[in-house]
């Protein structure tokens, strides 16, 4: 393991190395997002297959967000990222065999254990654990922009192995491997660099969270707000991702200029939006603060696309308001995890509460999808697309009232605690 001279240095390199890993390690399971018809050809399955792949990942993912926040309490969070890169990037090999159906119904159910059991809570918790209360937005900022950034490159580095292929399979193999070779390299890294919390070194005893403790979390209903605000912005995320058809079947854009503002939105607007965002919050010394800006923004932005006629010649002031709405939309998203230490939740429970607010806060991946599609078929044209930022501007406003709620009972939670201090 190597070690830094300025504990500075250790803790930005400690914060690549994570964000490398986050970055890479759910492309395999994502593989659509880049290559759907080319790996629905290859493996030879149908459209409801390849779906319900998905559904076998997001399944499992949903029931081991709580117990992986646990064990990243109990266990190593460095040892974990390190099982959690190799064993991703094994199955990843496995998967470029591209095997028979039922086989990659076992592989997607795998890859809910390498990336979100063993890892994510162990990168939560270790983010946590690098700086104080007081730098916690400016850390997962930088750790969200620095996910999106190298899965950017990466995904970049796929497509060009998959391009120096002649044979589509063979392509698909190709980048199915540059994938897994990434996570053997994200292993590697983790195993020369991180390190674990000092705190854990020198009294384990009072790091190690105790089951009695787990259920304290449990029973703190700031944690499960937080993931119900969570939850109201990652479902306007999901629905904000039709703003590219509403781009083309609306306004008339190209599909090569709708492709250059997709690829803006999902990682240049992210990745400016996840740095500003964690400055932003800890300049206001409050993420909670930050997000009650955020989601202000992101209700007015909202309702805003009704309110814009649908003439090609005002295309550009849509593009604006895209631009900003990805900006609020993103820099909440940025900060899910950030207030753990605002919502004084011991940093020895971290993993614990991260996954609560994520089984809560992801929930919507399961049904939004298909609600969005369902309202798109059945209302034509632009009516559909009004409806999906309506519900958009509406679950920004209830993210906003479960914010203001979550504030005034942190505050309170606050003052009874001080005033039992005092005592």
């Amino acid at each position: 393991m190597i070690k830094f001279k300025s504990k500075t240095i250790e803790k930005w390199v400690m914060l690549f190395i994570v964000a490398f890993a986050g970055g890479i390690i759910t492309k395999l399971p994502y593989l659509k997002d880049s290559y759907y018809n080319v790996l629905r050809a290859t493996v030879g399955i149908t459209n409801k297959q390849f779906g319900f792949l998905l559904t076998m990942y997001g399944i499992m993912n949903f029931i081991v967000y709580v117990p992986g926040g646990m064990l990243a309490d109990r266990i190593s969070p460095k040892k974990l990222i390190v099982i959690s890169c190799f064993g991703t990037g094994l199955v990843g090999i496995w998967y470029s065999m591209l095997p028979s159906y039922s086989a990659l119904l076992i592989i997607h159910t795998l890859f809910g254990i390498t990336t979100v059991f063993t890892f994510w809570g162990s990168m939560v918790k270790i983010t946590n654990n690098m700086g104080r209360y007081d730098e916690q937005g400016k850390l997962f900022g930088v750790l969200e922009g620095g996910r999106g950034g190298i899965g950017l490159i990466v995904a970049l580095g796929s497509t060009a192995v998959f391009s120096y292929f002649t044979s589509e399979i063979a392509g698909m193999k190709g980048a199915i491997v540059f994938y897994s070779v990434m996570m053997f390299v994200a292993g590697i890294l983790s195993i020369m660099f991180l390190q674990d919390p000092e705190i854990d070194k020198t009294n384990a005893m009072s790091v190690k969270a105790t089951f009695s403790e787990y259920k304290t979390v449990l029973k703190i209903p700031r944690v499960w707000i937080c993931g119900i605000a969570v939850a109201c912005n990652y479902a306007a995320v999901i629905l904000f991702g039709y703003i590219t058809p509403y781009l083309t079947e609306v306004y008339g854009m190209s599909n090569s200029a709708v492709a250059i503002v997709g690829s803006l939105r999902s990682y240049g607007i992210m990745l400016i939006a996840s740095l500003v965002a964690g400055i932003c919050a800890d300049k206001l010394k409050s993420v909670l603060r930050f997000w009650t800006y955020g989601y202000c923004g992101m209700s007015i932005l909202s309702f805003g696309y009704l309110l814009i006629p649908g003439n090609r010649e005002l295309l550009w002031i849509v593009v604006v308001n895209l631009a900003l709405h990805g900006m609020f939309l993103y820099g909440v998203k940025a900060l899910y995890f950030a207030p753990i230490d605002e919502l004084m939740v011991p940093k020895k429970l971290a993993g614990t509460a991260s996954g609560i607010i994520s089984i809560i806060g992801y929930a919507p991946e399961m049904f939004m999808y298909t609600t969005a599609g369902s309202i798109l078929d059945n209302n034509a044209g632009r009516a559909g697309f009004n409806i999906i930022f309506a519900l958009c501007g509406i679950l920004s406003v209830v993210g906003f009232v479960t914010v203001i709620i979550l504030k005034q009972l942190n505050n309170k939670y606050k003052m009874t605690h001080s005033t039992c201090e005092a005592k």
